[in-house]
């Protein structure tokens, strides 16, 4: 079997998975659990974690590359940098906003 006939089997089983673990559940008032949050997270976005997994990129890559680029189109800008966290966009859009190459 080749590496891209398992890659295809484990996407298979991922979709299988949550199919099953993820579908929703019938609501009973009175017993059923009602968080105040939740992930939104389907077979296609399972799958893509595993692949990138799989690939190797934990953090960023292509299908990273691929988001910034379609939001870059979406909002009409040409370049977008996406980053790990709140405090990390933070620190670069101060950094960008006293820069002394931004002018007054």
């Amino acid at each position: 079997m080749t590496a891209n006939n398992l890659r295809e089997q484990i996407s298979q089983l991922v979709a299988q998975y949550a199919n099953e673990a993820l579908s929703p559940k019938p609501f009973v008032a009175g017993t059923s659990v009602v968080p105040p949050s939740g992930k939104v997270i389907g077979a296609k976005e399972l799958q893509l974690m595993v692949e990138a997994s799989l690939d190797g990129w934990l953090t960023t890559g292509r299908f990273n590359d691929a988001f910034e680029k379609k939001l870059g189109e979406f909002i009409g800008v040409p370049h977008v940098l996406t980053t790990t966290s709140g405090s990390s966009a933070n620190l670069l859009a101060l950094t960008a906003l006293t820069s002394p190459k931004l002018g007054e």
